[in-house]
């Protein structure tokens, strides 16, 4: 038996201010494929005076034997091997985290509700950050409450929740509001305009063509691949034709054989945000994890995540090479 396991993280919508990491397994046996999910943490994040309901944990990525991960407003990083929390990092300016990528060069922090993409040492440091929009728009939004990091910072213009290093080495950053991802350095369009709001956008080889490529999630349930410009689309997967349960589409993990991807259990309160979904569709809805092999003559495979508490799925990510 072939076994290969990865870390989740999320948050519920259960008026509950707790996150959670979980397992998935996947195992493939004979021709045939399961999934398996084990709760590995469900806590609150570290500090009470900063937890928010229905938040809980983001997304994040790991680095050496460390999970780093967002809370609304902090990043934290727990071990691999028992969950423990090892760092936390605070600044008075983060809000809505959505994202954290642990690089050679720090951590980059998507900081969603400040609209801008912040730089950290590993200690905690801030090296840079870059605002999204104007500093006096920034001025304003950052005074006009106790406590920036507790207020609910929407509406926001730019919606940025996810960040990846190209293979040139730039920075690249993926907005919902836009529906497109930026090159992170110049400003420059990285990508076209997407028919819905994108959420991802990492650099992972496409095994089929042996190629580094452009992934993208599209939150009413599909996944794109394309050159590395975005502008050649290769390959792309409607979760509806796959019989794949209907819901907020985010979270993925590109395989050798084929694809991990996350959706999350349709709400009242995100239900219109894309009118195509249907009342029935609404009423199937489940958080889970899926399997898309590569190999179109086999069948996805799909898991349940914590769908008793209208969990919410951000990262999916490999163990494999840890």
């Amino acid at each position: 038996m072939q076994q290969e396991k990865f870390l989740v993280t999320g948050g519920f919508f259960d008026g509950t201010s707790e996150g959670y990491v979980g397992k998935v397994i996947l195992s493939r046996k004979n021709g045939e494929t399961t999934l398996d999910f084990i709760t590995e943490l469900i806590t609150e994040p570290p500090t009470p005076s900063l937890r928010l309901k229905n938040k809980g944990f983001a997304g994040g990525s790991i680095r050496g034997d460390l999970l780093w991960i967002c809370s609304p407003n902090q990043v934290l990083a727990y071990s691999i091997s028992n969950f423990k929390l090892m760092h936390v990092i605070d600044d008075r300016l983060f809000n809505d985290l959505h994202y954290v990528l642990a690089d050679i060069n720090g951590l980059y922090i998507v900081n969603t509700g400040l609209e801008s993409l912040d730089l950290f040492s590993y200690d905690g440091k801030l090296v840079e950050r870059k605002l999204l929009t104007s500093e006096e728009r920034t001025h304003l939004r950052t005074n006009s409450s106790e406590d920036f990091r507790l207020i609910d910072s929407k509406p926001h213009f730019m919606h940025a929740n996810y960040c990846a290093r190209n293979p040139d080495g730039k920075m690249i950053l993926t907005f919902v509001r836009q529906r497109r991802i930026v090159n992170a350095e110049d400003w420059n369009w990285a990508s076209p305009e997407y028919t819905a709001s994108p959420h991802e956008g990492l650099i992972a080889k496409y095994p089929p063509l042996n190629q580094d490529c452009l992934w993208v999630t599209l939150v009413p349930g599909e996944i794109v691949v394309s050159d590395l410009t975005g502008e050649k689309i290769l390959n792309r997967w409607d979760l509806t034709a796959l019989n794949i349960s209907p819901g907020w589409t985010r979270g993925l993990c590109v395989l050798e054989h084929g694809l991990l991807v996350g959706v999350t259990r349709i709400r009242a309160s995100n239900a219109g945000y894309y009118s195509g979904w249907t009342q029935k569709e609404i009423d199937i809805s489940c958080t889970s994890i899926s399997y898309i092999p590569f190999d179109t003559k086999k069948d996805s495979v799909t898991v349940e995540v914590l769908n008793e508490r209208n969990a919410k799925i951000f990262s999916i990510l490999s163990l494999e090479s840890q």
